[in-house]
């Protein structure tokens, strides 16, 4: 069943959450099935790689997916972002690149409304997503489509959720349709 992990820093959420992993790897994973953990961070990816070293084996890590949730929204993305009406190819429109095309707007200026009507365009047409645009759209490809669910759960069958109690609006969703076909562990 799912897992909630409760504790301080330094408490050993991490290596709680790696051990987990490492028995669900031991009692056997398909080909191209891993564990997969999602944090907010680099910094805190490279964390659970750290951890990861000291408390499994080679062949072990070889099984674990350690992510960002942008990466793993990007990765969710890059596939089947055709299916929300994009281009088969996908990139990144990089914050600078996006200030400079919007005029540097923010989002209480006249004329965001507009910009939003824009990134949208850019998306659809151009197949260029802003990175605040990776979880609300990777949630709705995830909402709309059972068989990416599917895919997603069978790809990993266990999650392991970083710092769960600042997971945002987009990707606790995306988490919660996942949990039907998959065990979840959260570490907060």
């Amino acid at each position: 069943g799912h897992i909630l992990v409760i504790g301080g820093p330094g408490s050993g959420k991490t290596t709680v959450a790696l051990r987990k992993a490492v028995r669900r790897i031991k009692q056997g994973m398909q080909p191209g099935q891993s564990a997969l953990f999602l944090s907010f961070s680099r910094a805190a990816v490279a964390r659970i790689l750290d951890a990861a070293k000291l408390e499994t084996t080679t062949t072990e890590r070889e099984l674990l997916s350690i992510q960002t949730f942008h990466s793993f929204f990007w990765i969710i993305l890059k596939a089947h972002a055709y299916l929300l009406g994009a281009p088969a190819k996908l990139s990144i429109l990089l914050p600078q690149d996006e200030k400079a095309l919007s005029g540097g707007i923010d989002d209480d200026d006249p004329g965001w409304e507009d910009w939003l009507v824009e990134r949208e365009r850019l998306f659809r047409e151009e197949g260029r997503i802003a990175f605040d645009l990776f979880a609300p759209y990777a949630t709705r490809l995830l909402a709309t489509s059972s068989h990416l669910r599917t895919a997603v759960a069978l790809r990993h069958p266990i999650i392991i959720v970083d710092e769960a109690q600042d997971t945002g609006q987009f990707a606790w969703q995306c988490i919660q349709m996942l949990a039907p076909s998959c065990q979840v562990v959260c570490m907060a």
